[in-house]
């Protein structure tokens, strides 16, 4: 049975303390897997199993000394994306492209900006290995079925950087590529179809951010890509 979901309206958050206050208040209610706190949202996400109760995650955030909007409207209840949640993505993939023209204007350029993607967003997730396969197996359907996936995928990524700088020529690179990213937005989809409110694993957890099609363009860009530089090789 899939997990169930629950987006709440909090008043009264200001800072860390507040989230490790509501995170430790959603401790006691049972059927509680994961808790995910935006401050600049004012709100919380809950994720958890069949017992989830949404009056018993209310009754714990306001014993915290919060208030819960017990009543959100139909477009409160909606998941609401601001273009600065993904302020950090836009600005790591535009110094990667704008560095990969500066070594060597378009000649090559896409070998050199999925070399530094690769390596720019398989570094942060190594920053923290293991919060990444978490957040990662709660949508990747390798990762899902295969935890150990979640904890190796980083180091394909940062491999696979390497090789785009070292070999770009080699055709193998790009087939692997472009299959690797393409069952990674498969992924990415069914979450999204299913409603599902998850965080984007992406940059890791270094940055707190949303899960939208925003993903599914960013694992399709790459493998389009790949499947260009696929194309040019066998030409």
């Amino acid at each position: 049975m899939p997990d169930r979901f629950e987006r709440l309206n909090v008043a009264g958050m200001t800072c860390g303390s507040c989230v490790a206050k509501i995170e430790h208040a959603l401790e006691k209610p049972s059927g509680v897997k994961h808790v995910h706190v935006d401050l600049q949202q004012g709100t919380v996400m809950v994720s958890g199993g069949a017992a989830l109760s949404r009056h018993d995650l209310e009754d714990a955030i306001r014993s915290a000394g919060f208030a819960v909007d017990s009543n959100p409207s139909t477009k409160d209840a909606e998941t609401k994306v601001e273009a600065s949640s993904f302020t950090p993505l836009f600005v790591a993939v535009s110094l990667i492209g704008l560095g990969s023209l500066a070594s060597g204007g378009v000649d090559g350029f896409m070998a050199k900006f999925m070399g530094g993607f690769f390596l720019v967003f398989g570094g942060l997730k190594l920053l923290d290995l293991g919060g990444f396969a978490s957040a990662y197996a709660k949508y990747d359907l390798l990762a899902a079925k295969l935890p150990a996936y979640g904890w190796v995928y980083p180091f394909v990524e940062v491999s696979l950087g390497l090789a785009y700088l070292a070999t770009p020529e080699w055709t193998g690179l790009h087939a692997i590529t472009f299959l690797l990213m393409t069952f990674s937005a498969l992924g990415v989809i069914r979450a999204l179809r299913r409603g599902e409110q998850l965080t984007c694993a992406c940059m890791g957890t270094a940055f707190n951010l949303p899960m939208t099609t925003v993903t599914i363009v960013e694992d399709l860009g790459m493998a389009a890509m790949a499947g260009a530089m696929l194309v040019q090789l066998s030409m």
